[in-house]
């Protein structure tokens, strides 16, 4: 009996040293979100009175391989170097050493941090990828609850906020490009998560219009009645450069909730987002995106012969890859996708996948011959 008494006792403790633990990490994790809220606050009330102050804008011109005065260039014949997951914080040791026992590639990919928004706009970076989670009723910038949830912009309403800021002070800037995915998974490690229902969806749809007003181009600035997107970008095109500087777009990954998001908006005249297509799917009424992650060429040089604007990726998995890299530019994807932008903080390298030699923004030279 005494033998029964201290292995039931030792189960216990055990038990409870791994209880604790776990309460520990998690109370740990939820502490860094926690820190990085306040951070945004108190970055966004200095950036607030750094553009009241002494904020000069920035030479848009530095950036562009092509005369911004003087060119007659659409919004598909430009190339964007854009950022992946551009509100990515290094994130915690612990995580990742977790995350490495089940997965050591997964934990190795996640080694990278950008720069927050404002600083990456003053660097040229005119493309963004955000995701969204949704959590009791806001909206939040994060990659993954919990185990990878360091953000430099975890408020997404302070992150519009920070993009209209910038926008204000930087009139006739190259469109910014923002492209939303709209994340559900993992959310059984955060109980406050839940997915996005069309009542959030019109909420999020509302706060985009809100901010941005007038600077905002969306789907109601392309079409015509009874038009679809997608008979409107392949009939018709999209407008010129120059029209749409000082201009803010934002596109809906392809996901889980295109469909409920179609859903609401049936005639596209309402939309603040362009709900955008996967791989080389443009059977449907709103492909004028396409998210293409591979750089396949001769996919990608058809979708944009039609004048579709495709986004491809550079590199993925922190891995420099020269072939892939020629082929994203080869293939005539306006919006180029790196972990590697301006000023990154990547350790042991500094390489920066630039379209050209210290350029963000250039003519598309497979369109533009």
């Amino acid at each position: 009996m005494r033998r029964r008494s201290r292995i039931g006792l030792a189960l216990l403790a055990v038990l409870g040293i791994t209880i604790f633990s776990f309460t520990g990490l998690v109370i740990y994790f939820s502490q860094i979100r926690i820190n990085d809220i306040q951070e945004q606050a108190e970055r966004m009330a200095a950036l607030r009175h750094r553009y009241q102050t002494s904020y000069t804008a920035r030479e848009e011109q530095a950036f562009v391989n092509f005369d911004l005065m003087k060119n007659d260039l659409r919004l598909n014949e430009i190339q964007l170097l854009a950022t992946h997951n551009s509100y990515k914080k290094l994130g915690s040791a612990i995580a990742k050493a977790i995350i490495w026992l089940g997965n050591r590639t997964e934990a190795n990919a996640l080694k990278y941090h950008n720069n927050n928004l404002t600083e990456q706009l003053d660097d040229g970076v005119r493309s963004f990828e955000l995701d969204l989670r949704c959590r009791k009723g806001d909206f939040e910038v994060i990659h993954a609850p919990l185990m990878d949830n360091s953000s430099t912009c975890p408020r997404f309403e302070l992150a519009l906020e920070e993009i209209l800021l910038w926008s204000l002070h930087n009139p006739g800037h190259i469109p910014l490009v923002f492209l939303l995915e709209l994340k559900g998974d993992w959310m059984f490690l955060d109980p406050a998560l839940h997915g996005f229902t069309s009542e959030e969806l019109s909420r999020l749809d509302g706060m985009i219009k809100d901010t941005f007003g007038e600077k905002l181009f969306s789907p109601g600035d392309l079409v015509l009645p009874g038009e679809t997107l997608n008979g409107a970008v392949r009939e018709r095109g999209w407008p010129l450069l120059k029209d749409l500087r000082g201009k803010v777009i934002f596109i809906l990954h392809p996901g889980r909730y295109t469909e409920s998001y179609l859903h609401l908006h049936p005639t596209f005249m309402e939309m603040a987002a362009f709900p955008a297509s996967q791989g080389d799917d443009t059977d449907n009424s709103y492909a004028s995106f396409i998210v293409h992650n591979d750089p396949c060429v001769e996919t990608i040089n058809r979708l944009i012969s039609e004048n579709y604007i495709v986004r491809t990726r550079l590199d993925c998995n922190l891995i420099v890859d020269e072939k892939r890299f020629r082929k994203g530019l080869a293939s005539g994807a306006q919006i180029l996708t790196t972990d590697y932008g301006p000023n990154h903080n990547i350790e042991g390298t500094d390489y920066v996948a630039y379209p050209e030699e210290g350029r963000t923004v250039i003519a598309n030279p497979v369109i533009v011959k």
